[in-house]
């Protein structure tokens, strides 16, 4: 009696732990994030174990052992597994070599839907937020160079790399979204990867991985408007994406327990790579942030109300970095902000408008700054993340 018994239990469990053991709500208790990384990479195993003790069961009935109606013990763990396994319930594979069509082909898009734009060179990409909701991850060749995008919808977070040839889009397989962020496994190399900080679950860059991509977030509207030769990302079929999200979506999983001193759902603005900042993004506006990042003087602001953040390198010749504020006065010509060290002036494009001679004609570099971010879901994925705000609110 208790042979049989042991063989069920330890067969549904070994079948509970492939069916739910890599489910998302676990990211929410202590340890959860380690426990969903371990049982990925004992699937097989546990699938193999479970599969032996069934046999082992039908064997102990067929040889007359002990009833039939133990039998009713593999029930569970064949509901388990067609959980797991059935078409439809597992999450999407890696997308190698999308469809692109021109921008004035992309009648499925509307003005106001929202698009993860990037440029490679002198090509422009968009990639509609309803078409990666159901295709997350797409590995796309431009001539010679490879890139990767993953797309966390509920942390509204993309991120983009140049990879090696290497890497190959049947080596990589989405596991789950633990504390809203994408979570990918190299089946080749053991390796996690998350969709928010671009990392493997050890904190490195991942094998095959190269040199990042500035990506920006904005509608249709705006991103065709700045570039209109962009090519686009189309649906499979616009029946299948006719009923995912066009436009941000807030957090759907539960997060770990944490101390926030402001609220989860803070819009914030992420600037940096090693040592990145988070910004109030409700409290940027025309007068500019100047802020240090990964030891590079940034100058952060919003130009309208409604407009996406710029950001970019303070850094003059002579190893000037100086403060930026308004042009309140209007000095040296019509330009929008003021260097403290030159005293000359700039337009918001980052452009030298007046001043020092011998800066006439130079530019300000312009830096990645990613908007529309959730505050709760960046400080669990970024420990050391501090939270910056606009001078109004100072």
């Amino acid at each position: 009696m208790i042979l049989p018994v042991l063989i069920i239990l330890f067969a549904t469990l070994s079948a509970a732990g492939v069916a739910y053991g890599t489910h998302p709500a676990l990211a929410q208790y202590h340890h959860g994030i380690e426990i969903i990384l371990l049982a990925r990479r004992l699937q097989w195993p546990l699938a193999c174990v479970s599969l032996v003790l069934c046999i082992a069961l039908i064997a102990l009935v067929a040889g007359g052992r002990r009833r039939t109606w133990f039998l009713i013990g593999l029930g569970p763990m064949l509901a388990l597994f067609a959980h797991h396994f059935a078409p439809g319930r597992s999450l999407p594979a890696v997308e190698d070599h999308p469809v692109l069509v021109a921008g004035d082909e992309a009648a499925f898009l509307r003005d106001e839907d929202y698009v993860v734009g990037f440029t490679v060179g002198d090509s422009a990409y968009a990639y509609p937020y309803a078409v990666l909701f159901s295709r997350p991850v797409i590995i796309q060749s431009d001539h010679d160079r490879r890139l990767l995008v993953i797309w966390s919808a509920y942390a509204n977070r993309a991120v983009a790399f140049t990879i090696a040839r290497q890497l190959h889009a049947r080596d990589l397989e989405l596991v789950s979204t633990p504390a809203n962020s994408l979570l990918l496994y190299n089946t080749r190399l053991g390796e996690f990867i998350n969709g928010v900080t671009g990392l493997t679950s050890k904190g490195t860059k991942p094998s095959g991985f190269e040199s990042p991509v500035a990506i920006r977030k904005t509608t249709w509207a705006v991103w065709r408007n700045e570039n209109p030769q962009s090519r686009v990302l189309a649906p499979l079929a616009v029946s299948v994406d006719a009923g995912a999200p066009a436009q941000p979506i807030l957090p759907a999983y539960p997060m770990p327990p944490s101390n926030l001193t402001r609220p989860a759902l803070l819009r914030v603005a992420l600037l940096g790579e090693a040592h990145p900042v988070a910004i109030d993004s409700n409290s940027v506006g025309p007068a500019p942030m100047n802020l240090d990042v990964d030891g590079t003087p940034l100058m952060v602001f919003r130009p309208e109300a409604g407009r996406p953040m710029r950001a970019f390198d303070r850094r003059l010749p002579n190893d000037l970095r100086p403060r930026f504020d308004l042009n309140h006065a209007h000095k040296h010509g019509a330009g929008v902000f003021l260097d403290g060290d030159t005293g000359s002036s700039w337009n918001a494009d980052g452009g030298w408008v007046d001043g020092l001679k011998s800066l006439k004609g130079r530019n300000l570099v312009r830096v990645p700054i990613e908007d529309d971010l959730y505050w709760g879901v960046m400080k669990f994925w970024f420990p050391d993340l501090t939270l910056e705000e606009g001078p109004q609110l100072k």
